[in-house]
């Protein structure tokens, strides 16, 4: 079988003796190959996504070693991905990563804060909330959990640092917005490894220059996918901090998920 790569996977010794003893690999992930050709051609039947496709055709499998899918735009094609797989608990990367953007706002926000004085919230208590919320209890005075529809009472009036690690869904697009941050009685911080599409980033920016949030650390923007330029990165402001969605990009993170994902089509 052969298998057309649109992402690199040179970097990962052990998937790459894993997929090269199973496969026949193609590596257009340096354009040396059409990106439509790898769904035209009916010798490639596998494809490992990590950005935008736009041309598909036939019934070519699209594999993607992520959990959400709003990097692929192939209506008509099978796609196999690791969302709601076991090997998941295994994968503490962006969790690991949401803890770091929380720290580096505590850190690089004047005034400094120390953790221990802190409530962290946590909007979303799925996989990563959970995970998050392991790791975060011995660092924070207490943490809370809230979810879109319910959550503890006090979330709004206690809460120090807002973590959102809710799943992107139609229902949910710009749901952290202006109204829903005016239900916070003091100002907050906010760390975002949920996705952009998940917040009204027009009302992110108005927080921030208003000082109603004390910065904006995310790994997600919206429209990242895309040629069109999120605010985020046209406005600037000293307490506004933006990594390239490399939450889940740990070395062990990826060798798990890559083989992971790769295994379910073999």
């Amino acid at each position: 079988m052969k298998i057309g790569f649109l992402t690199p996977y040179n970097h990962l010794p052990s998937f790459k003796k894993f997929v090269e003893s199973n496969f026949e690999c193609i590596d257009i992930s340096q354009k040396t190959v059409p990106v439509d050709y790898i769904f035209s051609a009916p010798n490639y039947p596998g494809c490992l996504v990590t950005n935008k496709v736009v041309e598909q055709a036939g019934t070519n499998k699209v594999v993607s070693p992520s959990t959400g899918l709003n990097h692929i735009i192939a209506n008509s094609v099978d796609i196999t991905s690791i969302k709601n797989d076991k090997i998941l608990e295994e994968i503490t990367s962006t969790a690991e990563h949401n803890l770091y953007l929380i720290l580096k706002l505590l850190r690089n926000v004047e005034p400094r804060h120390q953790a221990s004085d802190l409530t962290l919230g946590i909007l979303g208590h799925g996989r990563l909330g959970k995970m998050l919320e392991k790791i975060s209890k011995p660092i924070f005075k207490e943490v809370k959990i809230k979810d879109i529809n319910y959550g503890d009472t006090d979330f709004f009036k206690e809460v120090d640092i807002l973590s959102i690690n809710i799943d992107l869904t139609p229902n949910n697009v710009d749901f952290i917005n202006g109204e829903y941050l005016k239900q916070f009685t003091k100002p907050i911080f906010i760390s975002n490894t949920s996705r952009g599409e998940v917040v009204d980033e027009n009302s992110i920016m108005n927080g921030l220059w208003d000082k109603n949030i004390l910065g904006y650390a995310t790994d997600v923007i919206k429209e990242e996918h895309t040629s069109k330029v999120s605010i985020l990165k046209v406005e600037k402001h000293k307490n506004l901090f933006i990594t390239p969605h490399i939450g889940g990009t740990a070395l062990e993170a990826q060798e798990k998920a890559y083989k992971h994902v790769i295994t379910k089509i073999l």
